[in-house]
């Protein structure tokens, strides 16, 4: 199998494959061998901040000698970028080679007329590639929810990590933030540490109990105490300190003050993995987070004017990145390019992300059928005196907010992962100018 022929395969999943469930993928790993066994798993689930989690732990772990593997979604811009060994993504050759492996255990079980869906085929690829890579630590993100992702296949990672839990994907997980809490937990196993995001009283008291019941040593991150000292654009510096951790001052290469809240978890998780046997120096969290990339959250990807990808796509999402554009750009003209897809709480998502904004641009992602049409978030929008346009092209949708932004505007382009993965692309090869 080629790439070509592996990146069919996922494509044609994506309609056709139908999501089979924990026991298949159980089967489907031992015909592969049991990767997943053999490696030391770092499993992360939450509403928000997961991806953040792992770009730092990422980078932590790499500064202090480690091969750390990390899988993610969605990508932005390729495939590849959901698979990263310090930073360096999967080749198109391995991709290949590992597909083929999951084609061949998928046609085993099924035969050659159903298979796996998208986001099981990738996590079965994850196992088999990280496990050949032979590296040192899996950070594996959770796709939805948790008890029942696929990644919920493992039976005994090294730590467990619940990130900041909001309102989303409520027509599978749930239509209370228990419930929604609840499912999230489902990753905490028997005996396995879990590292806590210091969330709403409900929400941490829920996960917590349940951590509880499963004799799981709870690392609450909210006893790492943070002062933040500055905040721009680019990085956000604070100090940090607990009973293990003496008052230490962390630059961190990413903006906003909900990543500062994203960083106390990571100095948990970083300072837990110590108690397991790890040595994971403070110079190491230090340099880790100096030097951590997280592209499309609050990415500086132009300047004249300034142009800023966040990838909000939910309300926690969108309420964190309106609060801090308002704050890094109080003295500036913002423009709001926006898309969003139709499964979305969309309406509250609208408000939020243009408050801080005087021009609006409502557009859509290039491909996504899910994605809901300008003219409809323009209706949400409702009357305004601000100035509202509608591009159904996201492309035209970045050239017009050029246009209409003085070159010491800011414009910020937001709503889905979908929109700013194409944005992202089309910046970076020049078509903007």
């Amino acid at each position: 199998m080629n790439f070509e022929d592996a990146q069919q395969y996922l494509n044609n999943s994506y309609g056709s494959g139908k999501k089979k469930g924990l026991g298949a993928m159980a089967q489907a790993l031992e015909i592969l061998g049991n990767p997943q066994d053999d490696l030391k798993i770092i499993h992360v689930a939450g509403t928000n901040g997961k991806g953040s989690f792992c770009a730092m732990m990422a980078s932590i772990l790499a500064e202090a000698g480690y091969r750390a593997g990390c899988f993610i979604s969605p990508h932005l811009e390729v495939f590849n970028e959901r698979f990263t060994i310090n930073g360096q993504m999967i080749s198109d050759d391995d991709f290949a080679a590992c597909m083929g492996k999951v084609v061949t255990a998928s046609r085993k079980l099924f035969g050659d007329d159903d298979c796996f869906s998208y986001f099981e085929i990738l996590t079965l690829l994850a196992f088999v590639y990280f496990y050949e890579r032979q590296v040192d630590f899996l950070l594996l993100e959770v796709g939805i929810g948790g008890r029942l992702d696929a990644t919920n296949v493992i039976k005994s990672p090294l730590l467990a990590v619940i990130m900041s839990i909001g309102m989303d994907h409520m027509e599978i997980l749930g239509n209370t933030i228990e419930e929604i809490a609840t499912e999230k937990a489902g990753i905490i196993k028997e005996n396995c540490p879990v590292v806590l995001y210091p969330d709403v009283d409900v929400v941490y008291n829920k996960i917590a109990s349940i951590a509880t019941t499963r004799n799981a040593k709870i690392y609450n991150a909210d006893e790492i105490e943070v002062e933040m000292t500055a905040a721009t654009p680019n990085v956000t510096e604070f100090f940090a300190s607990n009973e293990k951790l003496s008052k230490t001052c962390f630059t961190l290469n990413l903006a906003g003050r909900h990543q500062l809240q994203n960083a106390r978890v990571v100095i948990a998780a970083a300072l837990a993995l110590n108690e397991a046997g790890c040595k994971i120096t403070t110079h190491a969290m230090q340099q880790g987070l100096a030097s951590v990339q997280w592209h499309g959250r609050m990415e500086i990807v132009s300047e004249s004017p300034i142009i800023i990808l966040e990838g909000a796509h939910n309300l926690q999402g969108a309420q964190a990145a309106a609060q801090s554009m308002a704050t890094l750009f109080a003295d500036k003209e913002i423009t709001l390019v926006m898309g969003i897809l139709a499964d979305k709480e969309y309406q509250e998502i609208v408000q939020t992300l243009a408050a801080p904004a005087a021009k609006i641009i409502f557009t859509k992602p290039v491909y996504d059928f899910r994605a809901a049409p300008p003219t409809e978030l323009a209706k949400t929008f409702g009357a305004s005196p601000k100035k509202v346009l509608i591009e159904e092209d996201c492309f035209t949708a970045l050239k017009k907010a050029i246009e209409i932004t003085k070159d010491d505007g800011v414009i910020f382009c937001s709503g889905s992962l979908y929109l700013v993965g194409d944005l992202r692309k089309f910046i970076k090869e020049g078509k903007h100018d």
